[in-house]
């Protein structure tokens, strides 16, 4: 009877494993059905607000077209003349700047401004003012174009794009990675192969570690190793511990981290001599060797400039000059950064202000340091640096030119997701040199079997 009876229960108990997984797919394909309605819905209603934005762009583009001339006349943009006869004063536009249309969004457009002989780029910045009334624009930008002289771009925006940011920090390509959007709604990209470094300036609650976190939130599903040097007690990097390879909180930590990233960029160094190319980026696009890429994040540089008791803040500094000169083609790349990048904190921290490329500069509460993050730029926009409005609006420089942005914004709570979920990305130091290794045998290995 007991034989039977345990020979019946034998098929129930090898069929429920089965049985559970039915229930579950059913219960996410139901999941799914109920909540198709809504997604559709969502995507039609952002479908009609986006066409309902381009359709009132392209009115107040028209409108701007008719009114072109007379705007022009009475900025002195164009050249009026008075005519009378039989007591009626007549007044006529010539020489009008030609304009042909470049790119139409939701947002705003461009436009391309042929000037007249004797124009320059200070009268059309001075009617700037008078062209956003009249476009009823949020914002007006002229510009110069560098590569067609006789021309000027100018950016008209008829919604920010920047009160709320939609744009999710994402990796777009290895070494480049989306962190907020600029004020055309544009993604906001920093690409680590175009500068290597960056160096982010802000006052206190400026949204210093917006950004930063965007960063993170951005690198934490690929495969590169990050690291943080927070020397303020390693708070603001706690949220991702998880997915960070170490999190360095003492400036003797930091010294040691510069002397194996100088360890590092030597034996990548080899491999590249070796395989007749002059970065990371080479050897992946010409030979397929893919190395992991290093980021490190350093959250105020204030404080390796401080005196601490184990390390010198002088020797300190020059073997973090030494990464940021030494490193460039390595796929090591240095994020730093602090309120302030003057030569008060010491004559190296200029030094290394000088080799970090990227510039993002948030809210400052001075001139000078504007001046010090956004070098080569006009004081007018030094000056729009001390005022902009929202916490993690910044301004990104990008050689000679400029343009408004803002961080994405995680909670606390999303960071520590985000972290968590790919925690299983971390590997450890010996682990990197070891996939190091790795590649340059495989590259041996191949040379031995080509000869």
């Amino acid at each position: 009877m007991s034989s039977t009876t345990l020979t019946g229960t034998l098929p129930d108990t090898a069929a429920q494993p089965c049985s559970d997984a039915t229930t579950t797919r059913t219960a996410r394909a139901r999941g799914w059905l109920a909540t198709l309605p809504g997604r559709v819905g969502a995507a039609l209603l952002r479908c009609l607000v986006a066409g309902w934005r381009y359709a009132w762009t392209v009115y107040a583009v028209i409108r701007l077209g008719l009114l072109w001339p007379s705007f022009c006349g009475n900025t002195s943009l164009a050249e009026q003349r008075t005519r009378s006869r039989d007591g009626n004063t007549k007044i006529t536009v010539h020489r009008v700047p030609r304009v042909k249309l470049t790119e139409v969004s939701q947002h705003g457009w461009r436009m391309r401004v042929k000037v007249r002989p004797g124009q320059h780029l200070g009268h059309y910045l001075d009617a700037a003012a008078a062209l956003r009334h009249l476009a009823r624009a949020q914002a007006v930008k002229p510009r110069e174009l560098w590569d067609h002289p006789g021309f000027l771009e100018i950016s008209v925006l008829r919604r920010d794009p920047l009160r709320r940011v939609l744009e999710r920090p994402r990796e777009l390509a290895p070494g480049r990675i989306v962190v907020g959007a600029t004020e055309t709604g544009a993604p906001l990209v920093l690409d680590f192969r175009e500068q290597p470094h960056w160096l982010v300036s802000g006052a206190t609650d400026s949204g210093k570690s917006s950004l930063i976190a965007a960063g993170l939130s951005a690198l934490a599903p690929t495969s590169a190793v990050l690291v943080s040097w927070d020397l303020k007690f390693g708070i603001e990097a706690e949220p991702f511990r998880p997915r960070f390879t170490d999190v360095v909180t003492t400036a003797a930590g930091v010294a040691t981290w510069c002397q194996r990233l100088l360890a590092l960029a030597g034996s990548r160094a080899e491999l590249l001599k070796a395989l007749r190319v002059g970065s990371v980026s080479e050897a992946e696009d010409v030979h397929g060797i893919a190395l992991r890429r290093v980021y490190v994040f350093c959250d105020e540089v204030a404080e390796l400039a401080t005196k601490h008791d184990d390390t010198n803040p002088d020797e300190l500094l020059r073997q973090v000059l030494r990464l940021t000169q030494l490193c460039r083609a390595m796929g090591i790349h240095l994020i730093v950064a602090g309120q302030r990048f003057g030569s008060d904190l010491g004559k190296t921290v200029t030094s290394i202000r000088a080799q970090l490329g990227g510039r993002v500069c948030l809210r400052v509460n001075d001139e000078e340091t504007a001046k010090m993050v956004l070098s080569g730029l006009d004081l007018d926009v030094h000056q729009r640096a001390m005022t902009l409005p929202h916490k993690g609006m910044a301004i990104v420089q990008r050689r000679a030119e400029w343009e408004y942005a803002r961080a994405s914004y995680q909670t606390g709570p999303e960071r520590a997701a985000i972290a968590a979920r790919h925690g299983d990305k971390a590997i450890s130091w010996q682990q990197l040199l070891d996939d190091d290794a790795t590649a340059t045998a495989n590259h041996h290995d191949t040379e031995r079997g080509q000869r």
